[in-house]
């Protein structure tokens, strides 16, 4: 597998070797070829160059407000998006509003300025008409199971295109960012005895009681 999705990324021309890097590391975690998760890369790449970033996200200085949904084609669309810009749902600096749609915000925490990306309705269009989706996802087959011939192609084609023509770019403008400082203070729950950030821990009759052992709805 691992050779296969390096043989596949390494035949895409208009990547730069650290961009190669991030998207066979994609290809390996996401499972499978398809055409759903090189748009959000795409798109990460555009909202970073309309936001005038250099690289992706390495700290947690940038936010990315995704708005796919569940249970739809969306979902691989966010892998991408992840990759290329490094906001990640564990760093919480990805953040998801299920609206069903293949659009994102992408949000610098410091100054609030912000872009939305989205990807273009004939794009989407030609995916879903694709083989991939027609003859094989719709029919019930998964995704890892279909040809390579299907989906090698499904997986590289955006790559070959010019981003203006993959991706709508609205901003940049500015939106105002909660911020909250990183705790690095740990508690232990005095009913379980598990580990807990203190930003997260109640008290109880004075005690510190984790979420799960609390009593308090919420």
């Amino acid at each position: 597998m691992f050779d296969a999705n390096r043989t596949l990324v390494n035949s895409i021309e208009n990547l730069n070797d650290e961009q190669k890097e991030y998207l066979y590391s994609a290809l390996n975690i996401h499972g499978h070829a398809c055409g759903g998760m090189p748009m959000g890369y795409v798109a990460g790449l555009a909202a970073m160059k309309a936001l005038g970033m250099d690289s992706r996200e390495r700290n947690m200085d940038t936010i990315a407000v995704v708005y796919a949904g569940n249970g739809h084609a969306a979902g691989c669309f966010v892998d991408g998006v992840q990759f290329s810009t490094g906001c990640t749902f564990g760093k919480g600096i990805m953040k998801k509003e299920a609206k069903g749609k293949w659009q994102f915000m992408l949000i610098q925490k410091k100054t609030g300025k912000a872009v939305k990306a989205r990807i273009r309705n004939e794009i989407l269009d030609k995916a879903f008409s694709a083989p991939f989706i027609t003859e094989y996802r719709a029919r019930g087959v998964n995704p890892a199971d279909i040809p390579e011939e299907i989906a090698g192609p499904g997986f590289t084609r955006l790559f070959g295109l010019p981003p203006e023509d993959v991706v709508e770019i609205e901003g940049p403008f500015t939106v105002d960012v909660p911020g909250a400082r990183p705790c690095f203070n740990r508690v232990s729950c005095s009913v379980c005895g598990a580990t807990v950030a203190e930003n997260y821990i109640c008290l109880e009759d004075g005690k510190p009681v984790c979420r799960d052992c609390t009593h308090y709805a919420g």
